[in-house]
């Protein structure tokens, strides 16, 4: 997938829904609102991306879109292909609730950093927590990421260089 090009919708790919697994790449998830893009997630090497299933049926309000802000190699991951695996390797369950607590455990993250006050604090604690990517990120959507505006990121960012503090 090139650079700035957008996943096309679930739909398009597999009537039943699947997750990506980033093999190469940066990619980020992100919702329009009121016509406002809205990142959402942001991944890279070696981690899935891609709207976890909700075993009752729950349709989301947003539906999250993808794109690439690096080229990516992708996996596709269907659910009916995941579904067989649980189905014929018993195993592929315990792997599975491992994958679902990694996932749990970073959207409590993103829920948390989207909580925090201030906007200086945000952008230190991603920087703690996104140490692969936090200099992979263009401004506009590293500040829609957190919650703030370009300008705000940018100034942060500046003080940050003139306090002598590592930028990156």
């Amino acid at each position: 997938m090139r650079k700035n090009n957008m996943l096309p919708p679930f739909a398009e790919l597999v009537t039943e829904g699947c997750l990506f697994f980033v093999v190469k790449g940066l990619v980020r998830a992100f919702v329009v609102d009121e016509g406002k893009d809205i990142t959402t997630w942001l991944t890279d090497e070696n981690d899935f991306i891609g709207n976890i299933r909700n075993p009752g049926a729950f349709k989301p309000t947003f539906e999250e879109q993808y794109q690439a802000l690096e080229d990516s190699e992708l996996l596709v991951l269907p659910y009916r292909i995941v579904d067989d695996m649980y189905a014929q390797f018993p195993e592929a369950n315990v792997l599975a609730r491992k994958l679902l607590a990694i996932q749990y455990h970073m959207s409590q993250e993103r829920s948390i950093l989207s909580r925090i006050p201030s906007a200086e604090a945000r952008y230190k604690q991603f920087k703690i927590g996104h140490p692969t990517i936090k200099s992979r990120v263009p401004l506009k959507f590293l500040a829609s990421y957190l919650g703030m505006r370009i300008e705000t990121l940018s100034r942060i960012r500046k003080k940050t260089k003139i306090e002598g503090l590592p930028q990156n």
